[in-house]
């Protein structure tokens, strides 16, 4: 079945509005190896500024996500997208101080808080059949991936014709261009949605707040292992420029290209994952635990061969990534959905990214704090670890899941 018109509308409306907040946090990130050479300050001061940006997003995720059941979600999208562009304006002028930056760059993920918990409202409280949600969430997130193609194709050749404070100034102007494309927009989308369900906008009024004693036991494995995927993919994402400069001796600007195919494929791989998703599986649970043998397997394989030379490492962290963008996009975007009936759902979906951006603000510090104490080996050997004890936790979530879905829909 075809997606209505209203679901690629939508879809691709979210999709702009995603890419635009994205590129206004993963600039940093993409450029930080840049911003220490040219600034002076150490990978253990610089990696302040992610964790800052991390704990504020995670523990924005559940305040924001609680206020988007409780306020219109399309005005606290607006609100993000705005704060978020004004920082990423006057971050540049802030780089002789990381106190400054720390303080700058975490409450632009406070702001960026506001933005993912009230779309998945939005799209789940709008009249969009399972097939369609699928199709919208899949699209959305990819455009998380295209970003990162972006940012890190461009951002050397931009360091190079400019300096790395140009990267700040585009990628502001790119998340205006989305903060008022959705100030004129908003409306007409809420009204188009509540006109399709033929109801008026109290369709996205939440019921009292309500959680189902099925799903405890499995959601608190979730939490676990959303927070040690946290750790993995953005320790792998932020850090991989830096591990092939420190590893390989590349030089900053083809490390931050080097890390280029790891946005590629993780493009693909959320295509990926959603087809098999909707293919061989009904639990996002079970479909997040096979996506994490592969994450366990070439985590293994970036420690085992650790020497065998920069292809060889940015392959394993291609796949790793993929596999983790996978586990990523089921447990966050399929998940939320089924509290609908629990008048709960941006709360949920608040909650899980808080659990990941909160395993993102430990992986920040603790890769410079791993690297200082035992190396990018040492290092690597600890992703080993974190991989196996969350696939664990999933392993374990899957099966209580299985029955908390199976008596939900009976």
């Amino acid at each position: 079945m075809k997606p209505s018109v209203f679901a690629k509308k939508i879809t691709w409306i979210f999709a702009f509005i995603y890419f635009a907040s994205y590129i206004t946090r993963i600039n940093f990130a993409a450029v930080m190896v840049e911003i220490v050479n040219q600034t002076g300050h150490s990978n253990e001061a610089i990696s302040l500024i992610l964790v800052g940006m991390s704990i504020s997003y995670g523990v924005g995720q559940i305040i924001n996500g609680w206020i988007g059941d409780k306020v219109k979600p399309q005005n606290l999208i607006l609100c993000g997208c705005l704060i978020s562009t004004l920082i990423n304006f006057v971050f540049p002028l802030s780089s002789h101080s990381v106190p400054i930056m720390t303080a700058l760059w975490t409450v632009n993920g406070f702001a960026q808080a506001m933005i993912w918990p009230p779309i998945v409202k939005i799209l789940v409280a709008s009249p969009l059949s399972e097939t369609e949600y699928g199709y919208s969430v899949v699209r959305i997130t990819s455009a998380s991936a295209i970003c990162a193609i972006v940012v890190y194709a461009v951002s050397p050749w931009m360091i190079q014709a400019l300096n790395w404070e140009a990267v700040f100034i585009v990628c502001a102007i790119i998340g205006l261009s989305a903060t008022v494309f959705w100030l004129f927009i908003k409306e007409k989308i809420i009204a188009s949605a509540s006109f399709e369900v033929e109801q008026t906008s109290d369709n996205l009024v939440p019921t009292p707040f309500k959680f189902p004693k099925e799903a405890i036991f499995p959601m608190i494995f979730v939490f676990i292992t959303v927070f040690l995927q946290g750790m993995v993919r953005d320790g792998v994402t932020s850090w991989s420029p830096s591990y092939l400069e420190g590893v390989f001796g590349m030089a900053p600007e083809d490390s931050i290209s080097g890390s280029l195919p790891l946005a590629i494929f993780s493009a693909l791989a959320i295509f990926v994952a959603g087809w098999v998703y909707k293919r061989f599986f009904k639990n996002e649970i079970a479909c997040a635990v096979f996506l994490y043998s592969f994450v366990l397997v070439f985590s293994l394989g970036l420690y085992l061969f650790f020497d065998a030379g920069a292809v060889v490492a940015v392959v394993c962290m291609t796949v790793l990534t993929c596999a983790v963008q996978g586990v990523n996009l089921m447990l966050i975007t399929h998940v939320p959905k089924r509290f609908k009936k629990y008048g709960n759902i941006s709360t949920i979906s608040g909650l899980i990214n808080a659990f990941v951006y909160l395993g993102s603000a430990l992986a920040s510090y603790g890769v410079a704090a791993l690297v200082a104490a035992g190396g990018w080996r040492f290092t690597a050997l600890v992703l080993c670890i974190v991989v196996t004890i969350g696939m664990t936790c999933c392993i374990i979530a899957a099966k209580g899941w299985k029955k908390f879905i199976d008596k939900d829909n009976s």
